[in-house]
């Protein structure tokens, strides 16, 4: 069983990246609970009753940005390694505190892989936001190691250097596609005037009036199709610098 998405509604403004979260858990009252908290995090999520729901199905391999599992049965172990296999997110295990024994025989996997997080049932908001942090980043890093970052509908080659909207392949100048990239791994924040020349141009902007930064921005708002129907937007916050913007629609995440 499936259940429809939370979409985001009360997002706090620094978030670095919006995920879709696949919520595993057949505790009704419980996986309401966590899909609330969520919600309130900003993050959109899709429920299921175990992890054999999720595997089986036809969800493409990049959906989701984390799984969180809150299933536990005898065939916990067997279904979590499949689940892994099929979507390379990070995992976060939820579990009840006379549980956690049960979980001893993952802690080899959990020795190899820096995907996988355990969290007991009755935390607080504030470590979940702090758990789902922390293995976003680790998933950032882990694209980044084989070549790839994505972003929804947006891709980055990062080894050919190239980007993808959908299945349209958009044609960059260097410095467009290292802009562009350096956006969307870090949306929902602030990129200072100051951080982008030093960071592309290796000068500061107090030290030139040309617009090179607003006119590259432009390029790059035009040619990768940031606009409020996909969902983002690329605004300038005055006296500061840019911000790419998630929206929330209902064509979003």
């Amino acid at each position: 069983m499936i259940a429809r998405p939370f979409r985001k509604s009360n997002a706090p403004s620094d978030k670095e990246q919006v995920f879709l979260v696949a919520l595993v858990d057949s505790n009704l009252p419980r996986r309401n609970s966590f899909r609330q908290q969520l919600d309130v995090l900003g993050y959109a999520s899709l429920a299921f009753d175990s992890p054999h729901d999720l595997i089986v199905d036809q969800f493409d391999p990049l959906e989701f940005g984390c799984m969180i599992i809150a299933s536990q049965d005898e065939f916990i172990h067997s279904q979590i390694q499949a689940a892994m296999e099929k979507y390379k997110s990070p995992m976060l295990l939820v579990t009840a505190k006379e549980n956690f024994p049960a979980l001893s025989v993952l802690e080899k996997f959990f020795s190899e892989s820096n995907r996988v997080d355990v969290i007991h049932e009755s935390c607080t908001r504030h470590e979940l936001s702090w758990r789902l942090h922390f293995l976003k980043h680790q998933a950032v890093e882990a694209s980044a190691s084989i070549g790839f970052f994505n972003f929804g509908k947006y891709s980055f080659d990062l080894k050919r250097r190239t980007a993808w909207v959908g299945e349209e392949k958009i044609h960059l100048k260097p410095l467009e596609f290292d802009l562009s990239l350096e956006f969307f791994q870090n949306i929902n924040s602030v990129l200072t005037r100051e951080k982008l020349y030093a960071q592309f141009w290796g000068e500061s902007p107090c030290s030139t009036k040309s617009r090179k930064l607003d006119v590259c921005i432009s390029n790059v708002r035009k040619k990768m199709h940031i606009d409020a129907d996909k969902g983002l937007i690329l605004r300038s916050i005055y006296g500061r610098g840019y911000e790419l913007n998630s929206l929330d629609s209902e064509d979003g995440i």
